[in-house]
């Protein structure tokens, strides 16, 4: 037999009484998917010691689509052609050799057949064995239901023209030589198109053992005889601190996937497994798969799976030994990460954060506040923020609203440990610049910071304790100066500078903004949120106050005294 171009079928009947197979370039239905499937390289069967004497009519071309036509020889076998191989009248198989394959090893077959009675296609290994067909057997007019079976019945039409219509696929379950056979009762007429595409090792497990192990950025597909299967199936990976473990298993004919470490169980599906993991520290982790108990005719003889994992290096930040750094208490320290629009960090899972948050001696007082912006975080049972000590102990838990405060009870550094999950991104009145875009702020203040805190006259050189406005005069905030004289024993360098502003209610009836807060309404002092005040006519020849608060040292104040004089003509 010889491989060449597709003929036409005129001249394919033209050639010698003989069995032919020709390459064929036209399109199939084959899938994409399949199509795609990689050729392995394999060995001719002419080349091997040590085989099965079986009479292959020839090799198959892996990749390749093929038609096949078939002349019965009946004549003189002195006349025949030494270049062709003939298949005689009373043949009731055709075998062709594939190559040989490690267990595991996907064969998928496509074929369409004319003017062959009762055929069907098998893949025998050279001990004997036949492979069971992964796909059921259509229902067809004799038969009601679908059967699972060792073979693969081809469609009608085998003409150029003609596509797949049928295909099934076949897995190795040894190292062995494997054939492609025939079988049916044959004709002049008879003729078959033929694709066949394997993947070797596709399947890394095929139920020998109860426990294997995989690597990270690794995908490890499974298939199992259900019926001799183990009962579980455990499948070890690890990994070390610094990096993120994105964890995807499905299956069929699974009952139960179960995520543990160590003795722990982390969690459990009947469907799948869909999860993200970050290792505070090298952790082994075991995924157990239970397959079904027994096949039948609904789930077929095989159990399946596929287990994917995809290892992230994480960002500053993201775990404790490269935590961010905010830079001075009194200003909020944010946090940037990439953009997740493609699902590589996942947010929408788990959002992690840890930030040194500074060095503290035994006594001190910290207020700690923690915020995010353009994902939800109004689910409050899903989020917790800790503060930790350099030994990675909690020291105080702090609100996700409201922050909170803790007295440092030994010398060292501290942090804050953030962790919230399953936290959709907003996509009401967020850009599209920010969408997908996790932003992380962190806030100190410590009471006590500060020796001293006033409101500053930079002409005179000395502190500002009065100042006169004319009505209808604005008085911006930004205006002002400060001095500010940090305790000796703090350890930072830096101190923010921001103010918070406040006035006692009765001032807001002498002095107020577009605002318009209400006296009546108010409690004591007025928090003015906006960076500016008017004097009103009402202020005139009355005493108004403006309190300045340091946001690093929230008990550090300045009051000052503020004269409203009339507008002069």
């Amino acid at each position: 037999m010889q491989f060449k171009k597709l003929l036409s079928l005129s001249a394919a009947l033209f050639m010698t009484v003989a069995f032919t197979a020709c390459g064929d370039d036209s399109s199939s239905s084959a899938s994409d998917e399949e199509s795609s499937s990689s050729v392995p390289s394999f060995k001719s069967s002419s080349s091997l010691s040590t085989r099965a004497d079986i009479d292959y009519k020839d090799t198959v071309k892996l990749g390749d689509t093929l038609r096949l036509y078939v002349d019965l020889f009946k004549g003189d076998s002195s006349k025949m052609d030494e270049s062709e191989i003939y298949l005689d009248s009373t043949a009731t198989t055709l075998p062709m050799y594939l190559g040989e394959f490690p267990k595991g090893s996907r064969i998928n077959v496509f074929a369409s057949t004319s003017n062959i009675e009762s055929e069907q296609i098998r893949i025998k290994s050279e001990y004997g064995d036949y492979l069971q067909a992964i796909k059921a057997a259509p229902k067809t007019a004799a038969r009601k239901d679908s059967v699972y079976r060792n073979s693969l019945i081809p469609s009608y039409g085998a003409d150029s023209t003609a596509t797949f219509r049928d295909s099934n696929t076949f897995v190795t379950f040894n190292d062995n030589h494997y054939f492609l056979e025939v079988e049916g009762e044959f004709s002049d007429e008879s003729s078959m198109k033929l694709k066949v595409l394997v993947d070797t090792s596709y399947y890394k497990y095929t139920g020998e053992d109860e426990k294997i192990s995989m690597k990270m950025n690794d995908t490890l597909r499974g298939i199992l005889l259900i019926d001799n299967a183990p009962k579980e199936v455990s499948i070890a990976f690890s990994a070390n601190e610094g990096y993120s473990v994105n964890l995807t298993t499905v299956g069929e004919n699974i009952i139960l996937y179960k995520l543990t470490d160590g003795d722990k169980e982390l969690g459990s599906s009947k469907t799948n497994l869909d999860t993200m993991l970050v290792p505070n520290d090298s952790v082994n982790w075991s995924i157990k798969i239970k397959p079904e108990s027994f096949s039948s005719i609904w789930t077929g003889p095989y159990a399946f799976f596929e287990t994917i994992t995809k290892a992230r290096e994480l960002e500053q930040g993201e775990y404790f030994s490269n935590p961010d750094s905010i830079k001075y208490p009194g200003e909020a320290y944010e946090r940037t990460r990439p953009k997740d629009d493609i699902g590589t960090y996942k947010y929408n899972l788990r959002q992690e954060q840890f930030v040194w948050i500074g060095d503290y001696k035994k006594g001190d007082s910290v207020i700690v506040k923690h915020w995010i912006q353009n994902y939800n975080d109004e689910n409050f049972q899903n989020v917790s923020i800790e503060v930790l000590n350099k030994k990675k102990k909690s020291q105080a838990t702090i609100s996700s609203v409201y922050g909170g405060s803790f007295k440092v009870s030994e010398d060292g550094p501290y942090y804050l440990h953030y962790l919230r999950l399953n936290s959709d991104p907003l996509d009401q009145g967020i850009p599209d610049s920010l969408r997908y875009v996790l932003q992380l702020y962190t806030m100190v203040q410590q009471p006590g910071l500060l020796k001293e805190m006033k409101f500053y006259d930079s002409e005179k050189d000395a502190p500002l304790k009065e100042k006169v406005l004319a009505v209808g005069d604005t008085m911006r905030f930004e205006d002002f100066d400060f001095t500010m004289t940090p305790h000796s024993k703090t350890s930072w360098k830096i101190i923010g500078s921001d103010i918070a502003w406040f006035v006692p209610c009765k001032t807001l009836d002498y002095l107020n903004n577009s605002s318009n807060y209400k006296s009546g309404t108010c409690d004591e002092e007025q928090e003015i949120s906006s960076n500016y005040l008017i004097a009103l006519e009402g202020g005139i020849g009355e005493k108004a106050e403006l309190i300045a608060q340091s946001v690093a040292d929230p008990s550090m104040r300045d009051t000052l005294t503020i004269t409203i004089i009339a507008k002069a003509d």
